[in-house]
C-alpha cells in the first residue's frame, strides 16, 4: 500500500536560481523522508505554479 503526499508552490517571481534552489530544497526535504518522486506539472496558463507528487510505502 502506498501513500503520497503533493507539495504546490507559486514560481512566478523566481530567478532560474531561486526556483532551483527551491526544487532541490523540495527534493532532499522528502528523499531524506523516503518519498520517491513520481510526478512533476507545471500548471496554470503561465507555468508559474509547480507540482510534485511523492509516494512511500505506507508507514
Amino acid at each position: 500500500m502506498w501513500e503520497y503526499k503533493t507539495e504546490i508552490f507559486g514560481s512566478s517571481l523566481d530567478t532560474k536560481r531561486s526556483l532551483k534552489e527551491k526544487c532541490d530544497a523540495i527534493l532532499k526535504k522528502y528523499a531524506n523522508e523516503s518519498w520517491e518522486l513520481v510526478n512533476f506539472q507545471c500548471a496554470d496558463m503561465f507555468g508559474s505554479m509547480m507540482i510534485f507528487v511523492f509516494k512511500r510505502e505506507k508507514q
